[in-house]
C-alpha cells in the first residue's frame, strides 16, 4: 500500500497536542484563552480568566477570583474568602476550595461547582 505525502503529513499532525491560544500570567491576572491547554499554574494571589474550551487547569495558592467562559473545561481553584467565582457557558466543571463563600453567579447548561472540603 502506497502512502500520500499529504497523507502522511495529516497523519503525523493528528498526534500533535492541541494547544492553541495563550497562557498570559501577569502581575494582577492570569489569562487562559483558546484550546486544550493543559497545565498547573500557581495564582500568588491573582483573578483568574479562562475563556475558549477543552481546558484542564490546576491553580495552585490561593486566586482572587475566577471568570471562566466557553466549553468543556475542567478547573481545580483554591479562592480567597471574598472572591467572585463567575461560571458561564456549557459543560464546565469546577472543583474549588475556600474558607469562606465567594460570591457565584453561575449561567448555561450542563455545568458542575463543586465545593471541595479538606
Amino acid at each position: 500500500m502506497l502512502i500520500s505525502p499529504v497523507a502522511s503529513i495529516v497523519t503525523a499532525l493528528a498526534f500533535l497536542p492541541t494547544q492553541i491560544g495563550a497562557v498570559d500570567i501577569g502581575p494582577e491576572l492570569i489569562e487562559v484563552a483558546g484550546m486544550g491547554h493543559i497545565r498547573t499554574i500557581p495564582c500568588e494571589g491573582r483573578r483568574v480568566e479562562v475563556q475558549g474550551t477543552g481546558h484542564a487547569l490546576t491553580f495552585t495558592g490561593v486566586c482572587s477570583g475566577l471568570e471562566l467562559s466557553g466549553a468543556n473545561n475542567f478547573v481545580t481553584i483554591t479562592l480567597s474568602p471574598n472572591a467572585v467565582l463567575d461560571v458561564s457557558g456549557s459543560g464546565q466543571a469546577v472543583r474549588w476550595r475556600s474558607s469562606g463563600e465567594p460570591r457565584q453567579s453561575l449561567s448555561g447548561a450542563n455545568n458542575s461547582v463543586v465545593r471541595v472540603r479538606d
